[in-house]
Parts: structure tokens; C-alpha cells; sequence
């Protein structure tokens, strides 16, 4: 004979619809995070080169700050086990990277020219009374063309290939010969990416972690309510 389980007297079961809207509260909070962390990318990209890895942080503090505003919209998910959240927020965080990684190689590719690269190039612009910026369009074309050629497919999966294996290049560009190299390349480049994800998981994690919880973490005593002494 089947028997029913038991439920605690004074929390009722959670019926199906509640449990959907529960879901549908924690997916909307997930989703609104990574599409928050879609034009915070563009920044982290551009942190990220700090000297001494300072920019890693930033990803930290973009986890927090996201998972802050988009907290209240995941708080009627409560509670929401320590399997679930994590699931989220990685997902959250491996999306989020991906579109940074976008992000850095667009900007790595209109900045190769740089104010100290490929200045005779500059030069013979000004000389001819041309635009300088003609010679950043070619040293960024000149970039992409070089990425597709030697790490094919090219794109972002070319910049990826490329900085993980040498990071730097010669151009030629409109005749001027330079090298142009990233600070993170080599094996610097996937461990300092994995880091920002980890960072980035951390915020998150900081700011959902008490979704645990059937009701609000407080450090602030109730009225009447004795604090809890600890023992030497």
C-alpha cells in the first residue's frame, strides 16, 4: 500500500504552479544577469589589461554588482538548492566570458596600431595630408587578415588560438614593418581567463548563496530576540 510522505505541520507543500513560478523567477534572474554582464564585458575586456593582473577584479565586482540588482528578482524563487545555483551562475558566468572574449578581441584588433606603432606610416599620412586613422584601418585589417590566414577559422577563435600559442605578429603596413604582441599570451592567457571566470563565479555565487534559505538572512535581532552567545 502506498503511503503518502509526511509534511511538517505549518509549511505546506509548494503546489505546481508555485513551483513553476519559483523556476520562471530564478530563470528571469539568470537571464537578466548574463544580459547585464553582455555590455559589462565590453568594460572588463579593456580592465583586464591592468598591469599586475589588478584588472581580474573587476570581474569580482561585476558579479556582485549584477547579482545585487538582480537579486530581488530571484528572491520569490526561495529556496533554491546549492546544486541549482551553481548550475545558474556558471552557465551565467561561461556566457558572460565568451561575449568578453569577443569583446577583447575587438578591441586587441582596433588597437594594434597603437600611438607608438607603425610610425612612419603615420608620418608619410600626415606628409600626404591624409587621415592618420586610414593607417589604424589598415593595421586592424591587416590584423584580421593575419589571424585568419596563420589560425584559421580567424575571428575570435583565431584570436584565441593565437594569443594561447605566440601573442605577438609582424605587419606590414602600407609598407611600414612592426610588431605587435598582447601582454597575456602563451599559457598567461587561459589561466588569467580562467581566473576571471572563477572571480567572476565568485560575485555571483556571494550575491545568490543566501537564496538557500526559506527566509531572509538578517544579522539584525528582532525585537525581543536574544543574541547567541559563543562558546570559548
Amino acid at each position: 500500500m502506498n503511503h503518502a510522505p509526511p509534511s511538517c505541520p505549518g509549511q505546506p507543500e509548494p503546489s505546481s504552479k508555485e513551483s513553476a513560478a519559483q523556476t520562471g523567477r530564478w530563470r528571469l534572474a539568470l537571464i537578466l544577469s548574463l544580459v547585464m554582464l553582455v555590455p559589462l564585458g565590453w568594460l572588463m575586456a579593456r580592465l583586464v589589461w591592468l598591469p599586475l593582473y589588478s584588472g581580474l577584479f573587476s570581474f569580482l565586482v561585476a558579479g556582485l554588482l549584477v547579482g545585487a540588482l538582480t537579486f530581488r528578482v530571484a528572491k520569490p524563487a526561495r529556496p533554491v538548492s546549492t546544486g541549482h545555483i551553481l548550475v545558474g551562475i556558471s552557465l551565467v558566468a561561461v556566457g558572460s566570458m565568451l561575449v568578453t572574449i569577443v569583446w577583447e578581441y575587438r578591441n586587441v584588433a582596433a588597437t594594434v596600431s597603437g600611438e607608438t606603432k607603425f610610425a612612419d606610416a603615420r608620418n608619410a599620412a600626415v606628409a600626404a595630408r591624409r587621415p592618420v586613422h586610414e593607417v589604424e584601418s589598415s593595421a586592424e585589417q591587416e590584423f584580421l587578415a593575419a589571424l585568419r590566414r596563420d589560425h584559421a577559422p580567424g575571428g575570435p577563435i583565431g584570436y584565441v588560438l593565437w594569443a594561447t600559442r605566440v601573442g605577438q605578429m609582424d605587419l606590414v603596413v602600407r609598407g611600414c614593418k612592426d610588431t605587435v604582441e598582447i601582454s597575456h599570451r602563451g599559457a598567461v592567457w587561459p589561466m588569467r581567463t580562467l581566473a576571471a571566470l572563477l572571480l567572476l563565479v565568485a560575485g555571483l555565487w556571494l550575491s545568490f548563496e543566501s537564496l538557500r534559505s526559506t527566509r531572509p538572512v538578517t544579522n539584525i535581532l528582532a525585537p525581543g530576540e536574544e543574541a547567541e552567545e559563543e562558546e570559548d
